[in-house]
Formats: C-alpha cells, sequence, structure tokens
C-alpha cells in the first residue's frame, strides 16, 4: 500500500470551504486504499491567539520567533483546537483519526535551531530523531495520524515549535513514506518572473535559495524538500488547496500539477 505524507499548511485550513473539500478527497482517497499521514500547520491560528494574548508576532527568515509564552500558544492551538477538529471533521467522511504531536511516543525528537544567519529563534527546533512506532501501530490498526508540528527536546524534553514543513519532511522520510505533497495556498514554486515551475531538481532548488528568489515561507518549504530527498521520498509535489480536485488529481490520476521534485 502506498504511503503518503499530506501537509496540510495553517493558512489552507483557516478557509472553511477550502477546508471541507480538501477533507472529502482525504475521505476519497482514503476508501481508494491510499495509506495517509497528515501533518499540520496552524501560523495563522497561532497569530490570531498570540494577538488576543497580546503578544507581539515576530518572523525570521520565514521561522517564527517562539519565545516561551508563544511556544505555549502554540502548543495550544497545534496540539488542541486544529488537530482535534480535523479529526471531527475527519469522521464526517468517515475516517478515523488519531490527532498527535511528535513529542507523543517519543515519535519525533528534536534540536533547538537558530537561523542560518544564527539568530536565536528561541523555542524553535529541528527533527534529529524519529522513531515509527506509534505511527506504525496506528496505520496497523486503520487509523489515520494527524500529526501537529510540535516536538519535545532531545536534550531538555521541553516542547519545541518545528517549521511545518520541515516537521512533514521529517515525518515522510522517518515513516519511509514514498509520497510527500505540501498542500498550499499559493500552488507551486515560481521563477524570478513569477512563473510556475513545473519541475525541480537538487541543484535548481540550491539555485533558488542562494539566488534569494526563494523568499519568505518558500525558502524552509524547499530546504524541507531537500531534506526529505536526502531521507529517501521518491516524490514531492507541491500544489494548490484552490485548484479543484488537486489531491485527487495528483495522486489519484497522477496528473501534473504545481510543482514536482525530484
Amino acid at each position: 500500500m502506498t504511503r503518503t505524507v499530506i501537509k496540510l499548511g495553517g493558512s489552507v485550513l483557516v478557509d472553511a470551504a477550502l477546508r471541507q473539500r480538501l477533507i472529502a478527497q482525504i475521505g476519497e482517497l482514503r476508501r481508494a486504499g491510499l495509506e495517509m499521514i497528515l501533518v499540520h500547520g496552524g501560523g495563522k491560528q497561532i497569530a490570531a491567539l498570540l494577538d488576543k494574548l497580546k503578544i507581539e508576532s515576530h518572523f525570521h527568515d520565514g521561522l517564527r520567533v517562539t519565545d516561551k509564552a508563544a511556544r505555549d500558544a502554540a502548543q495550544m492551538v497545534l496540539a488542541g483546537q486544529v488537530g482535534k477538529d480535523l479529526v471531527a471533521e475527519l469522521a464526517k467522511v468517515e475516517v478515523a483519526a488519531v490527532s498527535v504531536t511528535g513529542g507523543d511516543g517519543l515519535s519525533f525528537l528534536a534540536e533547538k535551531m537558530n537561523a542560518e544567519d544564527g539568530t536565536d529563534l528561541g523555542y524553535v527546533g529541528r527533527i534529529v530523531w524519529t522513531n515509527d512506532r506509534l505511527i506504525a501501530g496506528l496505520l496497523n490498526v486503520d487509523l489515520t495520524p494527524v500529526v501537529a508540528c510540535l516536538a519535545l527536546g532531545i536534550s531538555d524534553n521541553e516542547y519545541y515549535n518545528i517549521n511545518g514543513d520541515q516537521m512533514a519532511a521529517a515525518v515522510a522520510g522517518g515513516c519511509e513514506a514514498e509520497n510527500l505533497v505540501f498542500v498550499t495556498d499559493v500552488g507551486g514554486v515560481r521563477d524570478a518572473d513569477s512563473r510556475q515551475i513545473a519541475e525541480l531538481d537538487r541543484t535548481r532548488i540550491l539555485d533558488l535559495l542562494e539566488s534569494g528568489v526563494a523568499s519568505g515561507g518558500m525558502r524552509p518549504k524547499l530546504r524541507a524538500c531537500l531534506e526529505a530527498l536526502d531521507a529517501g521520498v521518491k516524490r514531492i509535489l507541491i500544489i494548490g488547496a484552490g485548484e479543484e480536485n488537486s489531491l485527487l488529481r495528483a495522486l489519484r490520476a497522477g496528473e501534473a500539477l504545481g510543482t514536482r521534485i525530484s
């Protein structure tokens, strides 16, 4: 059975109508026999809670700077509201799911990371150790794992906020998935002239990063793609959530959508 990791960005999940269409497609894919692991972010939901708490949001190189207060807010949103809401909505399309974080079962452990220029990002981590025992166990009893981008620190057992794209790459590699699909609100990767790039390889990705053409949130996404390739993931897709039936067309029909990376 083909194992696929699907990463749903927080910006995609805040649009109720769009979210429902994606959930419906996931239901169809599951009934067709696709074995899926969902990884979700929640950046916009975290930002909304921080605003309510009057905690200012800061970003550096596409990554959220996360002090302890911001980390606690991220934990509440990701391990609580977003994951559990996804479980409830998947139930409506007859997909039995379980919401977990990387810390559950010591499945995904992280080390603290700084930005490329050395800037301290606070409680932001990078996955450095994986154990697929829990995820494999859930899949073996026909449950769909829904993984929040939080992990325990490998040396201090503190929760760390993990970039959702890097989390998805680590889950795909650690769980030996064949496919990794990033579902985004912007669709595929674009070049310096804002034209969508149909196919990328490692060299082209490095060019986009080094030239600065890839900016903002696309930078950590492309770095995550490199990590997934290193971990043996065979096929990586970056597709648009708003494109009609994009998941079904890409995964069931094999249609060329968005950006394909090999």
